[in-house]
């Protein structure tokens, strides 16, 4: 019986160190909001676009899916910053940003996303190739983007455009990254609108 007591005595303790290493303590998170874009672009045209935009969340890879704030360093590691989050996964964070964007310059008649899985006239599709902090000597947000028009019957891609955003950082503290994507941010929707805006306004006379 002693031995029986003993045994269940090691076994128990067993199980309650076994469960210490195995259930870690959660980590303490920093979660950040995504920037909003706060101003008109420069796009001006003498007719608007009558057709309506559905902007689509972003295709992204395993590494950009999440929300996670990556960075990518001189060895060409990718990694991510410890204890700190989107609030967000990457592509809904673009996804909102840059239908806002839209929504803001007031070319378009309608502008929605994939969420509500609405009709609109044309669809702007999206491959993030690559969304993150660059750890160099000259340390820099790097966005890119392929983007493209595409027509939601038939499917056939209207147009499309490669984009790079390379956004310079002193430091790679997290509120200068912040900071950083939202002046990366800024640009990319700029330079987006000022090709989309006008190829939808030549859809929209046809």
């Amino acid at each position: 019986m002693t031995r029986l007591i003993l045994a269940s005595s090691m076994l128990a303790g067993l199980l309650t160190l076994s469960a210490c290493t195995l259930i870690p303590e959660s980590e303490a998170l920093a979660v950040y909001q995504f920037p909003q874009p706060t101003r008109p672009t420069s796009t001006r045209i003498e007719q608007p676009p009558s057709v309506s935009l559905r902007v689509d969340t972003p295709q992204a890879g395993y590494a950009y899916s999440g929300p996670r704030l990556m960075v990518q360093t001189e060895a060409n590691q990718l990694l991510s910053y410890k204890g700190v989050r989107w609030s967000d996964p990457t592509p809904t964070l673009l996804r909102e940003y840059l239908a806002l964007a839209f929504q803001r310059q007031g070319a378009m008649s309608t502008v929605t996303t994939d969420e509500n899985a609405l009709y609109a006239d044309v669809h702007l599709g999206s491959d993030l190739r690559r969304f993150q902090v660059v750890d160099s000597n000259e340390p820099h947000i790097l966005i890119e983007l392929q983007a493209r028009l595409i027509n939601p019957e038939s499917r056939r891609v209207y147009v499309s455009h490669h984009f790079i955003v390379r956004q310079p950082i002193s430091s790679t503290s997290i509120q200068q990254v912040t900071e950083g994507y939202e002046q990366a941010s800024a640009e990319l929707a700029t330079q987006l609108l000022d090709w989309a805006v006008p190829q939808l306004a030549a859809m929209s006379r046809n």
